[in-house]
């Protein structure tokens, strides 16, 4: 096999660039593989203008349609880089189911679609590789599959987003969310709609298929919580700096128990304190980083920039070289598993929590704050209460001693109800 046909279906940013690698390496990548990698096929709504803006021979076909192109072209290697989700399923399982390997990127596809696009490959003894779908050029997802093999993974802290991370990095710098945020989009790296990203959704769904990659099941969607950075202000931010030693993180975290045939999964997406000497504290502005705790190896971090068109394309060619060294060698493809995973409840967690309360300056509101939380069995280790002035709310912040999720959260609850709390407020996880 001298050469193997690629086929590659979207051509926005990711995969112009993608292209774009694929051509301007391909010597490098034959003298490598032993083999061309050839470009046959490309699909998008303009593919016409784009095939000719990238300089696209003849030879490469144009399709309108990506749909047809995964029934007809003769590749033997598809680039799934649509975005979405519907017709990116479609598009997948229509060249899995006939036998094809598959590239792609798609974090929502695999979040929501893993038991079709998995089923699919089983059925049609398929290769799937999706490298870039999490971490951009980070090779995360390889390392968890091979390098830990003889290890044990017992859990993932991780941040996974850069827009959250430029936000919040950039905050503590002084910069206004809007400043911050208008930065991140003219980089690249921040949607024009970042409601994904500032939700931490975007973050829930590389957390899906990174607790996916490990135990060898799907996390569905919504089935663990997920909170995202909208709540916390500048305040928060130089309260946690200046007075606690601490940053706020958009932080993705898994913990696994029970036997490995069998893993039990703890996951959560939520905004939280990590201490100013944490690895992860010192992530900033769109960098990505994954913290990996294994039963042999100890702790390991990745890190890297986790977003933008060159990282993630370099991880799709790298899942392209990588299949096509399979094909050439004639292993067989790996087994897709997708069997539901069980989830440990998120409300046996333990950890110190932080909250900012506004606060009516009204006799007996703090103690009423403190009767609540007592009451839901919660300790506070420090409280700090800005001066009134007139008789306007005022902020009050609340670090608790280390306490199970759901008594914080029954606290919490209680504490929103009062009559002089308004509806305004932070409530952030503090990590060790």
């Amino acid at each position: 096999m001298n050469a193997l046909n690629v086929a590659v279906a979207g051509l926005g940013t990711v995969g112009r660039e993608t292209v774009r690698l694929l051509r301007a390496r391909r010597a490098e990548l034959k003298e490598r593989l032993g083999a061309e990698l050839r470009l046959v096929a490309v699909a998008d709504r303009a593919a016409a203008r784009e095939a000719r803006a990238l300089g696209l021979p003849a030879s490469v076909v144009r399709y309108g349609d990506p749909l047809e192109m995964a029934r007809r072209a003769e590749a033997d290697l598809f680039v799934e880089l649509l975005g979405g989700l519907e017709t990116p399923k479609r598009f997948a399982t229509t060249v899995l189911g006939r036998g094809k390997a598959l590239v792609t990127a798609n974090k929502r596809l695999l979040a929501h679609a893993w038991p079709d696009v998995a089923g699919a490959a089983r059925a049609g003894g398929a290769r799937l590789a999706f490298e870039g779908s999490v971490a951009g050029g980070i090779p995360v997802l390889r390392a968890l599959e091979l390098s830990f093999s003889g290890d044990r993974v017992l859990g993932l802290d991780g941040i996974r987003n850069g827009t959250t991370t430029s936000l919040l990095s950039r905050g503590e710098e002084g910069a206004s969310p809007a400043d911050a945020l208008a930065e991140a989009q003219a980089l690249g790296f921040a949607e024009k709609d970042p409601s994904m990203d500032l939700s931490g959704q975007d973050a829930a769904q590389k957390l899906t298929v990174l607790a996916g990659l490990v135990t060898g099941g799907w996390l569905k969607p919504g089935s663990f919580p997920v909170a995202g950075i909208e709540p916390v202000t500048a305040r928060d931010l130089s309260f946690a700096r200046e007075r606690l030693g601490m940053a706020a993180r958009l932080v993705a975290s898994l913990r696994f128990s029970g036997k490995p045939g069998a893993p039990a999964v703890s996951a959560s997406v939520a905004p939280t304190l990590v201490p100013l000497g944490h690895p992860l504290a010192a992530v900033r502005r769109q960098y990505n980083a994954l913290l990996v705790h294994t039963a042999s190896a100890g702790d390991l971090m990745f890190y890297g920039r986790g977003a933008g068109a060159g990282p993630t394309a370099s991880a799709v060619l790298a899942d392209v070289f990588v299949l096509a060294r399979d094909i050439r060698g004639g292993l067989p493809p790996a087994q897709s598993a997708s069997r539901r995973l069980d989830l440990a409840s998120p409300d046996h967690a333990v950890s110190p929590f932080y909250l900012r309360l506004e606060v009516l300056d009204r006799p007996g509101a703090l103690a009423r704050i403190a009767d609540a939380l007592a009451d839901a069995g919660v300790s506070i280790a420090a409280i700090h209460q800005d001066k009134a002035v007139g008789g306007r709310s005022v902020p009050v912040m609340i670090v608790t001693h280390a306490t199970p999720r759901g008594r914080f959260e029954r606290a919490r609850k209680r504490i929103m109800s009062l009559a002089a709390v308004k509806p305004s407020h932070c409530a952030m996880r503090m990590m060790a």
